[in-house]
């Protein structure tokens, strides 16, 4: 009986000793426990994992359960669960939450306790750090940028058996004001389509289509800005002149016609914006040599127009758009302000779509940003093949480049050149973006097919696109991204076939890039193939819900 009672004096003692020992311990899914007595009746191994529309969260019971034993589960979009926002009591060591259970696009943190039970009191919380959200269902097709205005847009759907049912589809403003709500009508929904009127311009929008209270598709738009234009002109009237006449921030308006610029045309210490009335650059065209910006505060916007290089019928323009100092050709020290091409096509140039390599010195000539959106851009360095890049920005201080919306083909062997080591003492880190565009037919001459960025530090990335055909010119360098060591760089959400450096090899093959949730679905299309138009197979059914946000990879323009 003595040596039985200290046995049982004992085991008090090494139970303490245990759990100190383990006190610290967090298991494989980051779970955070409370520093208490009584984790041996509490549950581990918490976890959240989503697909789409539905959370689930699961745990392990804890080492003394009893049976009958129930839980509570928190969620809270607060990491410290000031506030609860959802609690689900559960006699199973498990709960699922369905959209619209819980909303959409919104993080949530989750903890859970054992509840007290048959005498025995409550556990402490388990909780889980890393938020988890619900993407929710995507039937939404892609916005395409054309079908935008400043108070309408024309919304699209996949028609399946999941939108049978659908009812409305709410646009809620960014800015607060009041949601429109648009009802779907049996047509509507057969039909796939939907025109929205009495929309706010320049207003950024969040677009959820419902069936009931059940969202089938969330997506984010932004209506066109109201235009006031400083001076209109008609076909037979001088652009040049125009030009040269404009103030700082004038917006010069194109009806529909054909406006030619034979010879070099500058843009001097001022920025203006050239854009066609009717928003359609099929029917506004400009034959042009070439555009100098020259020195600070040159800048230009071009939208909706049709550039053309091949000004004359014989000639060819050599670069769309070229950055000069303080005169044409010199290269003393500049700050432009920025470059903006949005809903345009430019073709046939013997070499660049820009060049900012004339500085005399790394860092002389600066700038803002320079951003192609929803445009078609091919035929550069193709007349000639010559090795130029698309974006010759060697020298150029430059804040951010992007590619948005875009199709581009048949267009020099490399996409970006930022190839002179620039000074890091401004501390600026470009950040180089591609998304959502459609790319076939480029590089060559042994260039870095994506960017050459030297040693200079920027962060690049390249995402929801399709990549086809390249090499087109010989080979690309063994290397397709230069860059300093350390620097982002990010390859995900994309379609890339018949793309390699030499026969048989990986384009991608590159240490240091992030790489996630690419195909290699081969789209049939040639060198030589301008129609990019998808039509969707049971083989290239991912490419329609591939992207971020489960829409269609590539250019919009070509998805439906």
């Amino acid at each position: 009986m003595k040596n039985l009672k200290k046995q049982k004096n004992i085991l008090p003692i090494i139970l303490l000793v245990v759990l100190g020992l383990s006190s610290c311990k967090k298991n494989f899914t980051g779970e955070v426990e409370d520093n208490d007595f009584n984790r041996e009746f509490s549950p581990t191994r918490l976890n959240a994992s989503t697909v789409k529309d539905t959370a689930k969260i699961t745990w392990k019971a804890p080492l003394y359960v009893l049976k009958g034993q129930k839980y509570t589960v928190d969620l809270s979009t607060d990491s410290l669960f000031a506030k609860v926002d959802y609690t689900t009591v559960s006699d199973t060591t498990g709960v699922k939450y369905i959209d619209p259970d819980i909303k959409l696009n919104t993080p949530y943190f989750v903890r859970v306790k054992a509840n007290a039970f048959n005498g025995r009191g409550e556990s402490v919380y388990v909780y889980l750090p890393k938020s988890f959200k619900l993407n929710g269902q995507q039937y939404l097709r892609v916005v395409r940028d054309f079908e935008i205005t400043q108070t309408t847009v024309l919304i699209h759907w996949f028609v399946n058996t999941q939108t049978a049912g659908l009812t409305n589809i709410v646009f809620t403003p960014a800015d607060g004001s009041a949601p429109v709500n648009a009802a779907l009508t049996a047509g509507d929904v057969t039909a796939g389509l939907k025109l929205i009127t009495g929309l706010t311009p320049a207003t950024k929008y969040t677009v959820q289509l419902l069936a009931g209270q059940k969202s089938k598709g969330i997506i984010n738009i932004t209506t066109a800005a109201a235009v006031t234009y400083t001076t209109t002109l008609s076909t037979g009237a001088n652009l040049a002149t125009a030009i040269a006449a404009a103030a700082n921030g004038d917006i010069i308006g194109l009806n529909p016609g054909t406006y030619t610029l034979s010879a070099v045309t500058q843009v001097l210490n001022k920025t203006i914006t050239i854009r066609s009335t009717s928003s359609n650059p099929s029917d506004t065209k400009i034959l042009l040599r070439e555009l100098d910006l020259i020195g600070d505060g040159a800048g230009i916007n071009l939208a909706g127009v049709e550039v053309n290089g091949n000004y004359s019928g014989t000639s060819f323009g050599v670069t769309a758009i070229v950055l000069y100092g303080t005169a044409a050709a010199t290269g003393s020290p500049a700050t432009f302000t920025n470059i903006k091409i949005d809903n345009c096509i430019m073709h046939d140039f013997t070499r660049d779509v820009i060049r900012a390599n004339y500085a005399t010195n790394a860092n002389d000539h600066k700038i803002g940003t320079i951003s192609i959106n929803n445009s078609i851009i091919y035929n550069f360095d193709q007349v000639n093949t010559n090795g130029y890049y698309m974006l010759s920005l060697e020298k150029l201080q430059v804040n951010a480049v992007s590619i948005t919306k875009s199709t581009v083909y048949n267009v020099g062997d490399g996409m970006v050149n930022m190839g002179t080591a620039l000074s890091t003492t401004s501390g600026v880190v470009p950040a180089i973006t591609f998304d959502y565009d459609t790319f076939n037919g480029f590089g060559g001459s042994t260039k870095y097919a994506f960017i050459d960025a030297n040693t200079n530090a920027c962060t690049f990335s390249f995402t929801n696109s399709i990549v086809a055909n390249t090499p087109v010119n010989g080979t690309l360098n063994t290397v397709v991204f230069r860059a300093s060591k350390g620097t982002g760089l990010t390859f995900s959400n994309n379609n890339y076939f018949k793309t390699n450096v030499t026969p048989g090899g990986n384009i991608l093959s590159y240490a240091g890039l992030l790489q996630n949730n690419n195909l290699q679905i081969d789209l049939g299309w040639s060198a030589t193939t301008t129609n990019f138009l998808l039509t969707q197979t049971a083989a290239n059914t991912p490419v329609f819900s591939g992207s971020t946000n489960g829409s269609t990879l590539g250019d919009p323009r070509w998805a439906y």
